[in-house]
């Protein structure tokens, strides 16, 4: 057993907290708990029993070490402690780390964000079309046209699309279960979809591997039936760059999130759609006056935003020419006819004469 799968069954608080969330949270999170624990001398229960603004106190003083030699291992600490002490009863640590405030941390970007690439919609579809086996290709169609975070992949099950395969457009309920990361932002679902070249992909290969329709398995599975893990599909996007001669090392899965959002933001949709669409709060009083459950408008909405495929100026041109050799033949068919159709009245009149004049 790992060190932090120990602290875990150790504590049955934050095996609690951590029991849903992915494998990778889990080990870091666990980890930076511990280490806080242990330097402070205090158990996870004591700190999360101690009032909400002495437990901040402690954990910022904890952070406070390392602002400066790592403001980002800072910035993680600061959200595990934060996610721990409100699992108990939903209370927040009154952290204030808006911009200039006195807890807040200065992160600055990493070589990933500053070196990553963002597929446009003419790249996406150069890795869709990479994918070595139909649940590959459906699984990236999907996070490329509902722009979900990688775990709900992980999550997702048979039963939360099988009522919908007769259906053109697929409702996608977002829920914690589903996305994690929804638990710790307040926001209890959201809806996406899916349609066109990605909804008939998904139908074709839940047909083939799911046969036997059992509602409760992973929706996207291993040879085992396994649910597929979040490190296997960033294997299929980074195969996927090397096979389209995209540089593997400038893309990851949410890099297909963030086309996504390319995509819904060159789209003319209301801002609040386009924010829902990603799973985001919408910010002020904007949540309040959102109908999160209007889902034919949301829907509506959706398809609005063009995700199907581009095609090339050098194909429409070409499809063009054909267009006009096509209508060139036509008409030269329809003279030839119309010559022929004379030709034959011309021939009938003159056998008619000649009839007549043998009677």
């Amino acid at each position: 057993m790992k060190e932090y799968e120990q602290f875990m069954e150790q504590h049955p608080d934050v095996k609690a907290w951590l029991k849903d969330r992915p494998e990778n949270t889990k080990r870091i999170f666990a980890r930076e708990l511990r280490t806080f624990c242990d330097e402070l001398a205090i158990s996870p229960e004591e700190w999360r029993d101690l009032d909400k603004f002495k437990a901040r106190d402690l954990a910022w003083k904890f952070i406070s070490t390392k602002t400066a030699s790592n403001p980002s291992v800072a910035s993680t600490v600061m959200a595990a402690l934060k996610s721990f002490y409100r699992n108990k009863n939903g209370e927040a640590l009154p952290f204030d780390s808006t911009r200039g405030g006195k807890h807040a941390l200065h992160v600055g970007l990493s070589t990933r964000g500053i070196n990553e690439h963002i597929p446009n919609k003419t790249e996406a579809y150069q890795l869709i079309d990479m994918a070595s086996s139909l649940r590959d290709k459906a699984i990236l169609h999907f996070l490329f046209q509902t722009g979900v975070r990688v775990n709900v992949i992980q999550h997702l099950k048979l039963r939360d699309v099988a009522d919908q395969l007769d259906k053109e457009v697929i409702a996608l309920k977002v829920t914690g279960d589903l996305d994690h990361k929804l638990r710790s932002r307040d926001i209890p679902f959201y809806y996406t979809f899916l349609n066109g070249e990605g909804a008939e992909t998904l139908k074709r290969y839940i047909a083939l591997a799911h046969k036997q329709l059992k509602k409760d398995a992973p929706l996207f599975s291993t040879s085992g039936h396994e649910a597929i893990s979040q490190s296997y599909v960033l294997r299929i996007v980074k195969n996927c760059c090397r096979k389209a001669g995209l540089n593997p090392e400038t893309i990851w899965t949410h890099s297909i999130r963030k086309s996504f959002r390319k995509v819904v933001r060159q789209s003319d949709i209301d801002d609040d759609s386009k924010e829902q669409f990603m799973g985001h709060v919408l910010k002020g009083s904007r949540q309040a006056y959102f109908d999160g459950k209007d889902v034919e408008a949301m829907q509506k909405e959706y398809q609005r935003c063009n995700f199907s495929r581009e095609i090339p100026k050098s194909e429409v041109s070409k499809l063009r020419q054909q267009l006009e050799t096509e209508q060139s033949k036509t008409a030269m068919y329809e003279a030839r006819l119309n010559s022929l159709e004379t030709q034959f009245e011309a021939t009938r009149k003159m056998l008619k004469e000649l009839l007549d004049q043998k009677a």
